[in-house]
């Protein structure tokens, strides 16, 4: 390879390329992500440093387009490609329990890249999308199951704890009966683990007379309820879990 090829190679002009295969689109929290890298050698030998996987969420606050990592993995120690080479890396690992769910408007996706040094980084973009994790799913379930349906999942900053700048609030209002007469909406936070999941609920209560009209224009008609929910629950099904989530609300009906 000449003086001049190996130049270019550096200048991303003929380098290695890089394209990250998942084994699907679509991931809940906690779940093994699993998938192939595949690098095409370029001209000229180059010596990867690394391999790493970032994952990564867009998202807007206070007028200005964010780009957060939410988790990165290296994949690899240092190892050379050669000219036209190909090389397949099979990976797994586990999507954060904590990792944002997906919602309109803030895209999240898998960046790959490998480091190369003195050169241009080849890199790879892969959209993921996210649910909820399985305790998280019950929990709403469960408040459809007495009365409440999820109108939005949004991004909340300088609230309650989190390792990431953010927190996501799900936002869910009364559709009839006693609730909807005692609460303009409630949002929950959830915090999940392998085997149970913290909950923030918030009630946000009507304004029905001088002393909640009050409350309301101070903006104490908050009430916050902290609590959880453990898998044994969830597996006594869903009318179990419909009753004590009746039961953590009804006295601030």
């Amino acid at each position: 390879m000449s003086v001049f090829g190996k130049a270019l190679a550096s200048l991303g002009v003929g380098a290695a390329k890089v394209d990250t295969r998942l084994e699907k689109a679509t991931y809940r929290q906690g779940e093994m992500i699993r998938g192939e890298v595949f690098i095409q050698g370029g001209q000229a030998p180059q010596m990867i440093d690394e391999i790493y996987l970032y994952l990564i969420v867009q998202y807007h606050h206070e007028g200005t387009h964010k780009e957060y990592v939410v988790s990165e993995f290296r994949l690899t120690e240092e190892f050379e490609i050669g000219p036209h080479e190909s090389k397949v890396l099979p990976f797994q690992f586990e999507m954060p329990l904590d990792a944002p769910v997906s919602t309109g408007g803030s895209p999240i996706y898998l960046k790959t890249g490998l480091d190369i040094k003195m050169a241009i980084d080849p890199n790879d973009t892969d959209g993921v999308e996210i649910l909820p994790h399985p305790l998280i799913d019950a929990v709403l379930h469960g408040m459809e199951g007495i009365g409440f349906r999820l109108t939005s999942v949004d991004y909340a900053f300088d609230k309650f704890y989190s390792r990431h700048p953010f927190i996501q609030e799900y936002k869910m209002i009364p559709e009839s009966g006693e609730y909807r007469e005692a609460f303009d909406e409630v949002s929950l936070v959830f915090y999940p683990h392998v085997h149970e999941v913290d909950i923030i609920l918030s009630l946000d209560r009507k304004a029905v007379d001088l002393m909640s009209s009050m409350e309301e224009a101070l903006n104490l008609d908050e009430r916050i309820l902290r609590f959880t929910v453990t898998k044994k629950e969830v597996e006594r099904g869903p009318r179990a879990l419909e009753a004590k989530l009746a039961q953590m609300i009804e006295p601030y009906l």
